[in-house]
Protein backbone atom coordinates (compact mmCIF):
# COMPACT_ATOMS: atom_id res chain seq x y z
CA UNK A 1 0.00 0.00 0.00
CA UNK A 2 1.67 3.16 -0.57
CA UNK A 3 1.12 6.76 0.79
CA UNK A 4 2.12 9.94 0.81
CA UNK A 5 2.41 12.76 3.24
CA UNK A 6 0.88 16.38 2.23
CA UNK A 7 1.93 19.58 4.61
CA UNK A 8 -1.23 20.99 3.51
CA UNK A 9 -3.06 20.55 6.75
CA UNK A 10 -6.71 20.70 5.05
CA UNK A 11 -6.23 17.64 3.73
CA UNK A 12 -5.51 14.24 5.89
CA UNK A 13 -5.11 11.47 3.72
CA UNK A 14 -5.06 8.63 7.36
CA UNK A 15 -8.53 8.93 7.28
CA UNK A 16 -8.98 7.40 3.50
CA UNK A 17 -6.17 5.19 3.91
CA UNK A 18 -7.34 3.68 7.40
CA UNK A 19 -11.21 3.39 5.31
CA UNK A 20 -9.37 1.19 2.72
CA UNK A 21 -7.46 -1.04 4.73
CA UNK A 22 -10.99 -1.83 7.25
CA UNK A 23 -12.56 -2.23 3.80
CA UNK A 24 -9.97 -4.44 2.73
CA UNK A 25 -9.57 -6.69 5.50
CA UNK A 26 -13.63 -7.12 5.96
CA UNK A 27 -13.56 -8.49 2.23
CA UNK A 28 -10.82 -11.05 3.06
CA UNK A 29 -12.13 -12.11 6.72
CA UNK A 30 -15.92 -11.06 7.18
CA UNK A 31 -17.24 -11.63 3.67
CA UNK A 32 -16.61 -15.54 3.56
CA UNK A 33 -18.08 -15.94 6.97
CA UNK A 34 -20.75 -13.89 6.21
CA UNK A 35 -21.93 -15.75 3.20
CA UNK A 36 -21.54 -18.65 5.24
CA UNK A 37 -24.32 -17.16 7.65
CA UNK A 38 -26.72 -16.21 4.77
CA UNK A 39 -26.73 -19.54 2.87
CA UNK A 40 -28.19 -21.24 6.52
CA UNK A 41 -30.33 -18.82 6.95
CA UNK A 42 -31.03 -19.64 3.33
CA UNK A 43 -31.42 -23.24 4.64
CA UNK A 44 -32.86 -22.43 7.19
CA UNK A 45 -36.11 -20.67 6.00
CA UNK A 46 -36.30 -23.30 3.40
CA UNK A 47 -36.42 -25.71 5.95
CA UNK A 48 -39.25 -23.97 7.24
CA UNK A 49 -41.14 -23.76 3.95
CA UNK A 50 -40.58 -27.63 4.08
CA UNK A 51 -42.38 -27.73 7.23
CA UNK A 52 -45.10 -26.07 6.19
CA UNK A 53 -45.70 -28.37 2.80
CA UNK A 54 -45.09 -31.46 5.14
CA UNK A 55 -47.58 -29.85 8.06
CA UNK A 56 -50.39 -29.63 4.74
CA UNK A 57 -49.89 -33.21 3.81
CA UNK A 58 -49.75 -34.34 7.63
CA UNK A 59 -53.36 -33.18 8.19
CA UNK A 60 -54.91 -34.59 4.89
CA UNK A 61 -53.74 -38.05 5.29
CA UNK A 62 -54.35 -38.07 8.65
CA UNK A 63 -57.95 -37.03 7.58
CA UNK A 64 -57.41 -40.01 5.08
CA UNK A 65 -56.34 -42.53 7.76
CA UNK A 66 -59.72 -42.19 9.66
CA UNK A 67 -61.88 -44.91 9.49
CA UNK A 68 -65.12 -45.79 11.15
CA UNK A 69 -67.72 -43.24 11.28
CA UNK A 70 -65.19 -40.53 11.07
CA UNK A 71 -63.89 -41.94 7.53
CA UNK A 72 -63.53 -39.12 4.89
CA UNK A 73 -64.42 -42.44 2.72
CA UNK A 74 -67.70 -42.58 4.17
CA UNK A 75 -69.06 -38.81 3.66
CA UNK A 76 -72.93 -39.05 2.52
CA UNK A 77 -74.99 -36.69 1.14
CA UNK A 78 -78.89 -36.57 0.39
CA UNK A 79 -81.17 -35.60 -2.54
CA UNK A 80 -84.12 -33.58 -1.65
CA UNK A 81 -86.98 -34.03 -3.97
CA UNK A 82 -88.60 -30.55 -2.91
CA UNK A 83 -86.05 -28.40 -0.87
CA UNK A 84 -88.68 -26.02 -0.51
CA UNK A 85 -90.51 -28.10 1.80
CA UNK A 86 -87.75 -29.48 4.08
CA UNK A 87 -83.26 -29.81 3.72
CA UNK A 88 -81.39 -32.93 4.71
CA UNK A 89 -78.08 -32.91 6.26
CA UNK A 90 -76.14 -36.17 6.39
CA UNK A 91 -73.24 -37.44 8.77
CA UNK A 92 -70.73 -39.90 7.85
CA UNK A 93 -72.51 -43.25 9.49
CA UNK A 94 -75.88 -42.81 8.39
CA UNK A 95 -76.82 -45.57 6.30
CA UNK A 96 -77.79 -45.09 1.89
CA UNK A 97 -81.25 -45.36 1.73
CA UNK A 98 -84.40 -43.67 0.61
CA UNK A 99 -86.98 -42.10 2.57
CA UNK A 100 -89.94 -40.25 2.06
CA UNK A 101 -91.47 -37.26 4.51
CA UNK A 102 -95.08 -36.01 4.21
CA UNK A 103 -95.03 -32.32 6.63
CA UNK A 104 -97.97 -32.33 7.92
CA UNK A 105 -97.29 -29.18 10.40
CA UNK A 106 -94.48 -27.33 11.30
CA UNK A 107 -93.21 -26.54 15.18
CA UNK A 108 -94.07 -23.15 16.00
CA UNK A 109 -93.24 -21.02 18.72
CA UNK A 110 -96.49 -20.21 21.97
CA UNK A 111 -97.28 -16.72 21.69
CA UNK A 112 -99.51 -14.80 24.13
CA UNK A 113 -100.94 -11.58 23.07
CA UNK A 114 -102.15 -8.89 25.33
CA UNK A 115 -105.81 -6.94 23.90
CA UNK A 116 -105.32 -3.54 22.12
CA UNK A 117 -105.12 -0.74 24.09
CA UNK A 118 -105.60 3.29 23.09
CA UNK A 119 -101.50 4.08 23.72
CA UNK A 120 -102.35 7.44 25.16
CA UNK A 121 -105.11 5.79 27.15
CA UNK A 122 -105.29 5.08 30.97
CA UNK A 123 -107.84 2.46 31.57
CA UNK A 124 -104.93 -0.54 32.74
CA UNK A 125 -103.94 2.06 35.13
CA UNK A 126 -107.65 2.90 36.23
CA UNK A 127 -107.96 -0.51 36.69
CA UNK A 128 -105.11 -1.69 38.13
CA UNK A 129 -103.58 1.20 40.21
CA UNK A 130 -100.30 2.43 41.09
CA UNK A 131 -97.72 -0.11 42.64
CA UNK A 132 -95.41 -3.12 42.41
CA UNK A 133 -97.51 -5.93 40.63
CA UNK A 134 -96.36 -9.20 39.83
CA UNK A 135 -96.75 -11.76 37.33
CA UNK A 136 -95.50 -15.34 36.87
CA UNK A 137 -94.12 -16.66 33.65
CA UNK A 138 -93.82 -20.38 33.39
CA UNK A 139 -91.91 -22.22 30.72
CA UNK A 140 -90.80 -25.92 30.40
CA UNK A 141 -91.79 -26.64 33.64
CA UNK A 142 -89.64 -23.15 34.88
CA UNK A 143 -91.82 -20.28 36.69
CA UNK A 144 -89.80 -16.62 36.97
CA UNK A 145 -91.68 -14.44 39.20
CA UNK A 146 -91.84 -11.17 37.21
CA UNK A 147 -92.53 -7.75 39.15
CA UNK A 148 -93.76 -4.26 37.36
CA UNK A 149 -93.85 -1.07 38.86
CA UNK A 150 -96.61 0.95 37.72
CA UNK A 151 -96.44 4.98 38.36
CA UNK A 152 -99.11 7.80 38.36
CA UNK A 153 -99.89 9.35 34.98
CA UNK A 154 -98.70 5.94 33.22
CA UNK A 155 -100.15 5.16 30.08
CA UNK A 156 -101.23 2.16 28.50
CA UNK A 157 -98.51 2.21 26.27
CA UNK A 158 -95.88 2.53 28.52
CA UNK A 159 -97.32 0.05 31.23
CA UNK A 160 -97.32 -2.30 28.13
CA UNK A 161 -93.55 -1.48 27.25
CA UNK A 162 -92.85 -1.72 31.26
CA UNK A 163 -93.78 -5.50 31.34
CA UNK A 164 -92.15 -5.84 28.21
CA UNK A 165 -88.25 -5.11 29.69
CA UNK A 166 -89.17 -6.87 32.90
CA UNK A 167 -90.16 -9.96 31.40
CA UNK A 168 -87.16 -9.43 28.57
CA UNK A 169 -84.78 -8.74 31.73
CA UNK A 170 -85.94 -11.81 33.55
CA UNK A 171 -87.48 -15.09 31.28
CA UNK A 172 -84.83 -16.73 30.05
CA UNK A 173 -87.31 -18.93 27.82
CA UNK A 174 -89.00 -15.79 26.89
CA UNK A 175 -88.99 -12.44 24.08
CA UNK A 176 -91.66 -9.53 24.55
CA UNK A 177 -92.64 -6.97 22.35
CA UNK A 178 -95.47 -3.67 22.14
CA UNK A 179 -96.62 -4.02 18.35
CA UNK A 180 -98.32 -1.01 17.40
CA UNK A 181 -101.09 -2.62 15.58
CA UNK A 182 -102.64 0.87 14.08
CA UNK A 183 -101.00 4.03 14.62
CA UNK A 184 -102.77 5.03 17.67
CA UNK A 185 -103.25 1.67 19.27
CA UNK A 186 -100.88 -1.13 20.53
CA UNK A 187 -100.65 -5.17 21.88
CA UNK A 188 -98.31 -6.45 24.16
CA UNK A 189 -96.91 -9.48 22.38
CA UNK A 190 -95.24 -12.53 24.91
CA UNK A 191 -93.69 -15.37 22.48
CA UNK A 192 -91.37 -18.32 23.53
CA UNK A 193 -87.67 -18.65 22.07
CA UNK A 194 -88.32 -21.96 21.44
CA UNK A 195 -90.85 -23.74 19.33
CA UNK A 196 -92.87 -27.06 20.63
CA UNK A 197 -95.61 -27.87 22.89
CA UNK A 198 -92.72 -29.00 25.98
CA UNK A 199 -92.32 -24.56 25.67
CA UNK A 200 -96.23 -23.45 26.16
CA UNK A 201 -96.23 -20.39 28.16
CA UNK A 202 -98.38 -20.40 30.83
CA UNK A 203 -98.93 -16.45 32.84
CA UNK A 204 -100.37 -15.97 36.32
CA UNK A 205 -100.76 -12.54 38.59
CA UNK A 206 -99.22 -13.18 41.87
CA UNK A 207 -100.07 -9.42 43.34
CA UNK A 208 -102.25 -7.21 42.08
CA UNK A 209 -104.28 -7.98 38.90
CA UNK A 210 -102.22 -7.15 35.93
CA UNK A 211 -103.11 -9.78 33.57
CA UNK A 212 -106.54 -9.39 33.83
CA UNK A 213 -106.22 -5.75 33.26
CA UNK A 214 -104.57 -6.51 29.81
CA UNK A 215 -106.81 -9.63 28.48
CA UNK A 216 -104.93 -12.19 29.77
CA UNK A 217 -107.18 -13.35 32.59
CA UNK A 218 -106.72 -16.98 34.45
CA UNK A 219 -109.55 -18.09 31.74
CA UNK A 220 -107.59 -16.79 28.97
CA UNK A 221 -104.87 -18.63 30.22
CA UNK A 222 -105.95 -21.99 31.28
CA UNK A 223 -108.47 -22.81 28.61
CA UNK A 224 -105.69 -21.54 26.07
CA UNK A 225 -108.74 -18.93 24.39
CA UNK A 226 -107.72 -17.10 20.97
CA UNK A 227 -106.68 -13.76 20.67
CA UNK A 228 -108.69 -11.73 18.18
CA UNK A 229 -107.84 -8.52 16.61
CA UNK A 230 -109.25 -6.81 19.60
CA UNK A 231 -109.03 -9.24 22.20
CA UNK A 232 -106.37 -11.00 24.33
CA UNK A 233 -105.64 -14.51 24.20
CA UNK A 234 -103.06 -17.13 22.79
CA UNK A 235 -101.97 -17.29 19.07
CA UNK A 236 -102.29 -20.53 18.86
CA UNK A 237 -105.23 -22.32 21.15
CA UNK A 238 -104.43 -25.80 21.03
CA UNK A 239 -101.36 -26.57 22.18
CA UNK A 240 -100.88 -29.48 19.70
CA UNK A 241 -100.22 -27.01 17.48
CA UNK A 242 -97.07 -26.00 18.30
CA UNK A 243 -95.49 -29.01 17.59
CA UNK A 244 -93.94 -30.30 14.06
CA UNK A 245 -95.87 -33.33 12.58
CA UNK A 246 -94.49 -35.42 9.71
CA UNK A 247 -94.71 -38.86 8.67
CA UNK A 248 -91.65 -41.09 7.81
CA UNK A 249 -91.81 -43.97 5.58
CA UNK A 250 -95.53 -43.86 7.12
CA UNK A 251 -95.00 -43.56 10.67
CA UNK A 252 -96.10 -40.37 12.56
CA UNK A 253 -93.56 -38.65 14.34
CA UNK A 254 -94.06 -35.48 16.84
CA UNK A 255 -91.03 -33.34 17.85
CA UNK A 256 -91.03 -30.24 19.23
CA UNK A 257 -88.23 -28.93 16.74
CA UNK A 258 -88.45 -27.90 13.01
CA UNK A 259 -84.92 -29.23 13.22
CA UNK A 260 -85.31 -33.28 13.69
CA UNK A 261 -82.58 -35.51 14.41
CA UNK A 262 -83.17 -38.59 15.83
CA UNK A 263 -85.97 -40.05 13.31
CA UNK A 264 -83.34 -41.16 10.95
CA UNK A 265 -80.19 -42.01 11.97
CA UNK A 266 -77.08 -39.64 11.01
CA UNK A 267 -80.06 -37.59 8.92
CA UNK A 268 -80.80 -34.04 10.73
CA UNK A 269 -83.91 -32.63 8.79
CA UNK A 270 -84.87 -29.38 8.92
CA UNK A 271 -88.73 -28.61 7.96
CA UNK A 272 -89.22 -25.47 6.45
CA UNK A 273 -93.17 -25.47 5.19
CA UNK A 274 -95.84 -27.58 5.42
CA UNK A 275 -98.04 -29.71 2.48
CA UNK A 276 -101.52 -29.88 1.98
CA UNK A 277 -103.54 -33.09 1.95
CA UNK A 278 -102.78 -34.95 -1.42
CA UNK A 279 -99.05 -33.41 -2.04
CA UNK A 280 -96.50 -35.82 -3.11
CA UNK A 281 -94.41 -36.92 0.00
CA UNK A 282 -90.89 -35.72 0.05
CA UNK A 283 -88.23 -38.12 -0.86
CA UNK A 284 -85.06 -37.99 0.58
CA UNK A 285 -82.26 -40.54 -1.14
CA UNK A 286 -79.11 -40.78 1.06
CA UNK A 287 -76.14 -41.61 -0.35
CA UNK A 288 -72.27 -42.21 -0.63
CA UNK A 289 -71.07 -38.04 -1.66
CA UNK A 290 -69.12 -39.66 -4.69
CA UNK A 291 -68.05 -35.65 -4.94
CA UNK A 292 -66.55 -34.83 -2.09
CA UNK A 293 -65.06 -38.22 -2.16
CA UNK A 294 -63.28 -37.22 -5.05
CA UNK A 295 -62.34 -34.19 -4.13
CA UNK A 296 -60.68 -35.27 -0.55
CA UNK A 297 -58.14 -37.51 -3.22
CA UNK A 298 -57.53 -35.19 -5.43
CA UNK A 299 -56.77 -32.51 -2.49
CA UNK A 300 -54.41 -35.39 -1.35
CA UNK A 301 -52.63 -35.80 -4.53
CA UNK A 302 -52.04 -32.08 -5.18
CA UNK A 303 -51.02 -31.61 -2.11
CA UNK A 304 -48.30 -34.65 -2.39
CA UNK A 305 -47.45 -32.93 -5.41
CA UNK A 306 -46.52 -29.93 -4.38
CA UNK A 307 -44.55 -31.52 -2.01
CA UNK A 308 -42.70 -33.37 -3.92
CA UNK A 309 -41.87 -30.27 -6.54
CA UNK A 310 -40.47 -28.15 -3.58
CA UNK A 311 -37.90 -31.11 -3.10
CA UNK A 312 -36.82 -31.67 -6.56
CA UNK A 313 -36.63 -28.41 -6.92
CA UNK A 314 -34.04 -27.69 -3.67
CA UNK A 315 -32.07 -31.01 -4.40
CA UNK A 316 -31.64 -30.62 -7.89
CA UNK A 317 -28.71 -30.05 -9.90
CA UNK A 318 -28.88 -29.14 -13.98
CA UNK A 319 -26.84 -30.12 -16.47
CA UNK A 320 -24.86 -27.59 -16.66
CA UNK A 321 -23.63 -28.56 -13.18
CA UNK A 322 -25.44 -25.66 -11.36
CA UNK A 323 -26.53 -27.33 -7.81
CA UNK A 324 -29.53 -26.18 -5.86
CA UNK A 325 -29.49 -25.09 -2.21
CA UNK A 326 -29.98 -28.79 -0.96
CA UNK A 327 -27.98 -30.70 -3.90
CA UNK A 328 -26.80 -33.69 -2.27
CA UNK A 329 -28.38 -33.32 1.29
CA UNK A 330 -28.85 -36.81 2.78
CA UNK A 331 -31.86 -35.97 4.65
CA UNK A 332 -34.32 -34.22 1.69
CA UNK A 333 -33.00 -37.27 -0.82
CA UNK A 334 -34.16 -39.98 1.59
CA UNK A 335 -37.41 -37.79 2.37
CA UNK A 336 -38.09 -38.30 -1.20
CA UNK A 337 -37.48 -41.42 -1.52
CA UNK A 338 -39.32 -42.90 1.44
CA UNK A 339 -42.57 -41.02 0.35
CA UNK A 340 -42.07 -42.71 -3.20
CA UNK A 341 -41.81 -45.90 -1.74
CA UNK A 342 -44.91 -45.19 0.89
CA UNK A 343 -47.35 -44.01 -2.14
CA UNK A 344 -45.99 -46.85 -4.40
CA UNK A 345 -45.59 -50.05 -2.71
CA UNK A 346 -48.25 -52.90 -2.57
CA UNK A 347 -50.90 -51.86 0.39
CA UNK A 348 -50.48 -55.85 2.80
CA UNK A 349 -53.80 -54.71 4.80
CA UNK A 350 -56.12 -55.20 1.90
CA UNK A 351 -58.75 -57.98 2.13
CA UNK A 352 -57.49 -60.95 -0.07
CA UNK A 353 -58.31 -60.32 -4.20
CA UNK A 354 -58.68 -56.47 -3.23
CA UNK A 355 -56.71 -53.97 -4.89
CA UNK A 356 -53.11 -53.50 -3.36
CA UNK A 357 -52.00 -50.57 -5.73
CA UNK A 358 -52.76 -46.92 -6.24
CA UNK A 359 -52.52 -48.03 -10.23
CA UNK A 360 -55.19 -50.64 -9.44
CA UNK A 361 -57.70 -47.65 -8.78
CA UNK A 362 -56.09 -44.98 -11.45
CA UNK A 363 -53.20 -43.30 -10.25
CA UNK A 364 -49.66 -43.76 -10.98
CA UNK A 365 -46.66 -42.78 -9.41
CA UNK A 366 -44.46 -40.44 -12.28
CA UNK A 367 -40.73 -41.05 -12.88
CA UNK A 368 -40.33 -37.54 -10.79
CA UNK A 369 -41.97 -38.71 -7.92
CA UNK A 370 -45.36 -36.70 -8.39
CA UNK A 371 -48.95 -38.57 -8.72
CA UNK A 372 -50.83 -38.44 -11.39
CA UNK A 373 -55.11 -40.02 -12.03
CA UNK A 374 -54.50 -41.60 -15.35
CA UNK A 375 -58.10 -43.20 -15.56
CA UNK A 376 -60.52 -41.11 -13.72
CA UNK A 377 -62.86 -43.17 -15.20
CA UNK A 378 -62.00 -45.70 -12.80
CA UNK A 379 -61.22 -43.98 -10.14
CA UNK A 380 -64.92 -42.57 -10.33
CA UNK A 381 -66.46 -45.92 -11.23
CA UNK A 382 -64.72 -47.38 -7.37
CA UNK A 383 -65.93 -44.38 -5.85
CA UNK A 384 -69.27 -44.82 -6.77
CA UNK A 385 -69.58 -48.83 -6.89
CA UNK A 386 -67.20 -50.00 -4.27
CA UNK A 387 -65.85 -47.32 -2.41
CA UNK A 388 -64.29 -49.82 0.51
CA UNK A 389 -61.84 -50.90 -1.57
CA UNK A 390 -60.77 -47.50 -2.25
CA UNK A 391 -61.02 -46.69 1.64
CA UNK A 392 -58.66 -49.67 2.10
CA UNK A 393 -56.02 -48.43 0.06
CA UNK A 394 -55.97 -45.44 2.04
CA UNK A 395 -56.65 -46.09 5.75
CA UNK A 396 -56.21 -50.08 6.54
CA UNK A 397 -53.85 -50.90 9.48
CA UNK A 398 -50.94 -50.66 5.84
CA UNK A 399 -52.62 -47.74 4.20
CA UNK A 400 -50.74 -45.29 1.80
CA UNK A 401 -52.74 -42.69 4.41
CA UNK A 402 -51.31 -44.31 7.07
CA UNK A 403 -47.75 -44.82 6.10
CA UNK A 404 -47.29 -41.49 5.24
CA UNK A 405 -48.80 -39.89 8.54
CA UNK A 406 -46.46 -42.05 10.23
CA UNK A 407 -43.54 -41.20 7.57
CA UNK A 408 -44.27 -37.43 8.14
CA UNK A 409 -45.08 -37.36 11.96
CA UNK A 410 -41.45 -37.36 13.35
CA UNK A 411 -40.57 -34.51 11.16
CA UNK A 412 -43.32 -32.01 12.28
CA UNK A 413 -44.05 -32.81 15.45
CA UNK A 414 -42.95 -30.06 17.81
CA UNK A 415 -38.99 -30.85 18.73
CA UNK A 416 -38.88 -33.19 15.75
CA UNK A 417 -36.27 -33.76 13.31
CA UNK A 418 -37.26 -30.31 10.83
CA UNK A 419 -37.31 -28.02 14.34
CA UNK A 420 -33.80 -29.86 15.51
CA UNK A 421 -32.13 -28.89 12.22
CA UNK A 422 -33.65 -25.11 12.44
CA UNK A 423 -32.36 -25.00 16.05
CA UNK A 424 -28.90 -26.09 15.17
CA UNK A 425 -28.97 -23.53 12.26
CA UNK A 426 -29.51 -20.98 14.73
CA UNK A 427 -26.69 -22.23 16.95
CA UNK A 428 -24.61 -22.17 13.98
CA UNK A 429 -25.86 -18.51 13.01
CA UNK A 430 -25.26 -17.55 16.77
CA UNK A 431 -21.87 -18.48 16.53
CA UNK A 432 -20.89 -17.27 13.32
CA UNK A 433 -22.35 -13.47 14.19
CA UNK A 434 -20.05 -13.76 17.26
CA UNK A 435 -16.82 -14.70 14.98
CA UNK A 436 -18.23 -11.59 12.68
CA UNK A 437 -18.02 -9.12 15.84
CA UNK A 438 -15.20 -10.78 17.04
CA UNK A 439 -13.42 -10.13 13.32
CA UNK A 440 -14.75 -6.63 13.27
CA UNK A 441 -13.04 -6.13 16.70
CA UNK A 442 -9.78 -7.17 15.26
CA UNK A 443 -10.09 -4.92 12.28
CA UNK A 444 -10.68 -1.66 14.15
CA UNK A 445 -7.77 -2.64 16.73
CA UNK A 446 -5.77 -3.36 13.53
CA UNK A 447 -7.03 0.16 12.15
CA UNK A 448 -6.13 1.99 15.60
CA UNK A 449 -2.46 0.77 15.42
CA UNK A 450 -2.23 1.79 12.47
CA UNK A 451 -3.64 5.47 12.89
CA UNK A 452 -1.34 5.69 15.66
CA UNK A 453 1.61 4.75 13.42
CA UNK A 454 0.40 7.11 10.64
CA UNK A 455 0.26 9.79 13.13
CA UNK A 456 3.89 9.21 14.52
CA UNK A 457 5.00 9.63 11.22
CA UNK A 458 3.25 12.56 10.18
CA UNK A 459 4.67 14.38 13.23
CA UNK A 460 7.94 13.12 12.10
CA UNK A 461 7.73 14.44 8.89
CA UNK A 462 6.32 17.34 10.38
CA UNK A 463 9.83 17.96 12.46
CA UNK A 464 11.56 17.12 9.25
CA UNK A 465 10.24 19.91 7.39
CA UNK A 466 10.45 22.58 10.36
CA UNK A 467 14.28 21.88 10.72
CA UNK A 468 14.63 22.01 6.85
CA UNK A 469 13.14 25.16 6.86
CA UNK A 470 15.22 26.79 9.45
CA UNK A 471 18.50 25.42 7.49
CA UNK A 472 17.47 27.22 4.16
CA UNK A 473 16.44 30.26 6.51
CA UNK A 474 20.49 29.99 8.47
CA UNK A 475 21.83 29.05 5.24
CA UNK A 476 20.47 32.59 3.73
CA UNK A 477 21.46 34.29 6.45
CA UNK A 478 25.49 33.43 6.59
CA UNK A 479 25.85 33.11 2.68
CA UNK A 480 25.86 36.65 1.71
Amino acid sequence: MSFYFNTNNSINPIDTLIQAFKQSERDKLIKPVETQRNLIQTKNSTILDLKLKLDSLFSIVKDLSLSGTSSKFQVKTADVSNPEVLSAAVESYATPANHTIFVQQIAKEDTVISSRFSNDGTEILTNEGVGTKTIRVTINGVSTDVSIDISSGDTNQTILRKIASAINSNVLDANASVINDTSSTARLVIKSKNTGSQYAISLSDVSGNLLANIGLDSNVISNRISSTDTAGGYLYSDVNLLDAKIVVDGINITRGSNKISDVVSGVTIELKKTQNLGDTPVSIVVKSDIGKIRENIDSFIKTYNDLIKFINDKIKTTVEGARSIFSGDYMLAKLKTDLRLKVSGAVSSVASGDQRFLSDIGIRVNSDGTLTVFDSVKLDKFISTDVSKVESLFNSSDGIAVRLKELINPFVQVGGILDQRVNSGKEQIRRLDGRIKSLNDLIDQRAENLRRQFAQLQSLYNAFVRQQTMVQQLTQVLVP
